[in-house]
Order: structure tokens, then sequence, then C-alpha cells
């Protein structure tokens, strides 16, 4: 018998095997799974479970490497998994949205390490008010700061009412004497930035702390630090500190001043800042080795 008769005879015997089994068996009902009638704390857990558990191990890879808004997001789940959930129902919608934008963490202005979430700016209105965590990077152009680098209206922070925590991580401090005759002027930075964070702390209004971190060559006592803690207390907001450095209230930065070389804030520095200036900042870097 041929091999092609052979696989006829097996689908005629399988189908026949089907219709008994279906005739035999009782019509299938499926019972509906009414996700609403859940405790919240469960349905958190289910958005969760959607909205950040992707399917490719490349979604693992974070973008991003500066701050806690790329170290600590979230790995998230395909779109088409995260629009399915918020089409779902409004209820669904409310709650899995509000979720998904209070567990990140936003950054105010825009720096060049190709994060994929958007700046504040850039959040549709309507979820701005679910943000309870955002994210000042300064030190990024310090020669030149961005003309966007402004605080107004157009920002949203007005409408974050319930973000709570401001975390500023500070990449490079200018006023390093590495930094002599490439920067604007000794003060230039350390005015921009504590100007711009004393427009920022006038605009949330619900803010209760801010927690600083930064890079290696940043001095906790250093001419940057102290004026961005003067604003924030000035303030009346809370000072935490974050895991990269390990300040504290307690630390005298002053003794450890001399642990600072030239060599890390010449290599923070260049991090920091866009490429037209790397290769200029790079020679001063062999110098500074040499002279070391």
């Amino acid at each position: 018998m041929g091999l092609k008769k052979q696989m006829l005879q097996f689908e005629d015997q399988r189908s026949d095997l089907e219709s008994d089994y279906e005739s035999d068996a009782e019509p299938l009902i499926l019972k509906p799974f009414r996700l609403l009638d859940l405790p919240s704390e469960i349905r958190l857990h289910i958005y969760h479970f959607v909205l950040f558990t992707p399917t490719r191990k490349s979604a693992l890879q974070r973008t991003g490497n500066v701050g806690a808004s790329a170290k600590k997001s979230k790995p998230l789940a395909p779109s088409s998994h995260r629009i399915g959930l918020f089409l779902a129902s409004k209820q669904i919608h409310d709650e899995a949205t509000h979720y998904f934008y209070s567990t990140q963490t936003f950054r105010v202005l825009p720096v060049q390490d190709f994060l994929r979430m958007p700046t504040i700016r850039g959040l549709p209105r309507r979820h701005r008010a679910s943000v309870t965590t955002i994210e000042l990077i300064v030190g990024s152009s310090w020669t030149a700061p961005p003309k966007s680098w402004t605080i107004n209206q157009g920002l949203g922070l007005q409408d974050m009412r319930l973000a709570r925590t401001l975390k500023v991580f500070v990449q490079c401090d200018p006023s390093h004497p590495v930094f002599e005759g490439f920067r604007i002027s000794r003060d230039f930075y350390t005015n921009f930035c504590g100007n711009l964070l004393h427009e920022i702390l006038g605009r949330l209004p619900g803010l209760v702390q801010v927690e600083f971190d930064g890079w290696p060559s940043v001095d906790q006592n250093g001419p940057l630090m102290t004026r961005l803690l003067a604003e924030t207390r000035g303030a009346h907001k809370k000072v935490l500190w974050g895991t990269e450095r390990g300040w504290s209230d307690h630390q005298d930065g002053r003794h450890k001043h001399h642990e600072l070389s030239d060599i890390d804030a010449a290599f923070d520095g260049m991090l920091s800042h866009p490429p037209d200036i790397v290769e200029a900042l790079s020679n001063s870097l062999q110098t500074v080795k040499l002279e070391s």
C-alpha cells in the first residue's frame, strides 16, 4: 500500500473518532472571568504582569545610562499587550494607566543617552497627575546648556499633584579646576543649575523630598552640590541621598576632597558632554595623566 493511501485512511479514521467524541460529549460552556470582581491589590499585580513582562530577551536590555530613570526603569511588555490592556474597558484603562505612570521615573529635561521613556513635556496632560517621581539630571552640556532647558508652564509641573519625590543626579561639577579653559566661568553652571532647581521646586505643588546622587568626581561639599542643597532646604524640602555614592547627612565631604582626582573629573566631564568637546577634554585628560 502506498504512503499516500495510508495517509488518507489515517485521516478518515481520525475524522470518525472526532465525530463520535463530539456527538457523545456535552457542549463546552466557557464562563467569563470577571477581573473587576477581584480586589484592587490583585488587579494591580495583574496589571504589573501585563505591562512589565517582556516576551523577548532583548527587551530586558535597559536604555539610557544616567540616573534612576534609566537604571531602575522596568522592562516593558510588547506594545500590543499594553494597548490590549488599556482598551479592555474604561475602568481597566484608568486603573492600568495610573499604575503605569505612577511607577515610572520620568525626566524633567532630556539627556543624550537614548532613553526610551519620554520626558515630562512629552507626557499626555491627562496622565501627568499620576506621576509620583521625576528626575533632574545636571552636568550635561555644561559649556552651553540647550535652549530647551527652560522651566515654564508648558513643562506641566503644575499638573503633577501626586509628585512627591524629585531625584537630582549630578554628572559632573564644572567648577572643578580640570575644566579651566573649557567652561564659561567658574560659577556659570552652578548658578544655571541652582536657578533651574529653584524654578522646579516652586512649580511642584505636592513635592515632599529631593534625593541627590552623582558620579564619582562630584564633591558633596563642592560649589554645585552646595548650591543645590541650599535651594532644596530653602524650599523646605526633605533631603535624601541616593545609593550610587552613599552620601549621608552625617558625612563630611571635605575630608574626602583630596580623593577626587582630576582624572575622574575629566572622565565624568567627557561622559556628560556632547561629542563636539570630547576630543579636547580627552587631550586634557592625557595631560593630567602625564602630570600625575
